[in-house]
């Protein structure tokens, strides 16, 4: 081919491709606007749905609010509570008398001493925060009491309840451990006016050791 006819060429081409280029571009709009048009024929059904939805729930909602129920003033009877409520306090004061190392064993006795009442109160600090406390503090005693759950019973007696807890008292003297004594911890209890540190009412009014073996 000549020259002369590759430049007449030239602009031919050009153009040629210039239109396939321009066809090209009006499809792919073509194809965006098809899309749009969809979508927004989409919308303006389902637009009048989602209110009418929107209005029903709105129509028919309910508020559920869970109050926790108000604190009554008052005395539970004995026969209101169940065994493992008492069981729980009398673990309660046992973990606190029995189980202490010489730094800690002021504090637990005095918290043991707000659970219990008159006439054991008067004797509970006479054996226990001055006899029994000053001794582990003298002689630096630690004591650990393991409870056996499977022996623990609770006998009721009117208006008191008697949870008996069985199991092993460890004791080290001076960093020496001593031989282990199976012990019995006998506490009974009561309810006085409950609030909102003792929302049970239930208070100690006798405490017994019991050393069963060694």
């Amino acid at each position: 081919m000549s020259k002369v006819a590759e430049l007449f060429k030239a602009p031919a081409d050009a153009v040629t491709k210039g239109e396939n280029d321009t066809f090209r571009l009006w499809e792919g709009y073509q194809e965006q606007a098809s899309m749009w048009r969809i979508m927004a024929v989409a919308q303006l059904m389902t637009t009048p749905l989602l209110i009418i939805l929107a209005i029903y729930l709105y129509a028919t909602r309910s508020t559920i609010l869970h109050v926790p129920a108000k604190p009554e003033p008052g005395i539970y009877a004995v026969s209101e509570l169940q065994d493992s409520q008492f069981i729980a306090t009398a673990t309660e004061m046992v973990n606190l008398i029995a189980s202490y190392q010489p730094l800690t064993a002021r504090k637990q006795f005095i918290a043991a001493a707000e659970m219990v009442v008159e006439p054991a109160l008067s004797k509970f600090k006479e054996d226990m925060l001055e006899i029994e406390l000053n001794a582990i503090e003298s002689t630096s005693r630690t004591q650990i009491f393991f409870v056996d759950p499977t022996k623990t019973t609770v006998e009721r007696q009117g208006n008191n309840v008697t949870a008996r807890l069985t199991g092993e008292r460890l004791k080290l003297i001076g960093g020496k451990q001593v031989p282990t004594i199976i012990t019995r911890f006998s506490i009974t209890m009561t309810t006085n006016p409950r609030h909102r540190l003792n929302p049970n009412g239930i208070v100690v009014t006798n405490i017994i050791p019991e050393n069963l073996s060694r």
